[in-house]
């Protein structure tokens, strides 16, 4: 007679999964080096535009930020991904705004963003996206 199937029991290691009630994660990624950055993107998809802000510009933009509870940025392009063993857990790196959490809430929405996000990288084309007062993103356009 054959076993009955059951559950797994085992969690993989480093995993905080631990049944159907589980934490979504928590671990945030570190800064990438310059060297990092270099190597993570392709000479092929540069397309020679400067694409930081001038200081005033950006101390402006930090400034109405903390006035707004949503900001789109637009014209940027996704330099990294990061992820980990761990329920919807994943960023992107955008240079000039560094490291932002993916919308974390539902498995269609997360894998929506992820596969967004990985196309953008991919590619080397630019998005638009929205960030909430929470620092994760909702949104994500890409043309």
């Amino acid at each position: 007679m054959p076993k009955a199937r059951t559950t797994p029991t085992i969690a993989p290691p480093g995993s905080r999964f631990a049944g159907a009630g589980a934490e979504v994660g928590t671990t945030e990624p570190k800064s990438p080096t310059e060297a990092q950055l270099a190597s993570s993107v392709s000479p092929t998809v540069t397309n020679g535009k400067p694409t930081m802000l001038p200081s005033q510009v950006a101390a402006a933009e930090v400034a109405a930020e903390a006035a707004i509870t949503a900001t789109w940025r637009s014209g940027v392009t996704v330099t990294a991904l990061w992820s980990i063993n761990e329920v919807r857990n994943a960023w992107m790196y955008v240079p000039t705004v560094g490291w932002r959490k993916l919308y974390n809430g539902r498995d269609g929405s997360f894998t929506a963003l992820v596969t967004l996000a990985a196309q953008a990288r991919q590619t080397g084309r630019p998005i638009a996206f929205r960030e909430e007062a929470d620092g994760m993103v909702y949104e994500i356009y890409l043309w």
